[in-house]
């Protein structure tokens, strides 16, 4: 007889140390979300002026710039960044 699936416990140890994490992390970005905005279009210049040499390593460059100006300017992307963040951060925990 198949059994019903189970729900998650509300005390999950794993699961609550990854949603504080992930609170800690919004209100960490939130309230620094001014100070990432300038070094974000500063790497958004640079991908640029390396993208006409090399178009790889400009890529490179691009992509932390565009991370950095996304969560300087979108509350949905601070929310996501802290829960892709908290999720490789108790990715491979076993102490919890």
């Amino acid at each position: 007889m198949p059994t019903a699936k189970q729900r998650p416990s509300p005390y999950d140890r794993r699961r609550l140390a990854r949603e504080r994490l992930e609170v800690y992390l919004v209100n960490l970005l939130l309230r620094n979300r001014f100070y990432l905005l300038f070094p974000g279009f500063l790497l958004l210049l640079v991908s640029i002026a390396v993208m006409i040499n090399d178009p790889p390593t400009g890529l490179v460059v691009f992509l932390p710039g565009a991370l950095l100006c996304l969560v300087s300017s979108s509350y949905n992307g601070v929310l996501y960044t802290a829960r892709a963040v908290a999720w490789l951060a108790t990715l491979g925990r076993r102490d919890m």
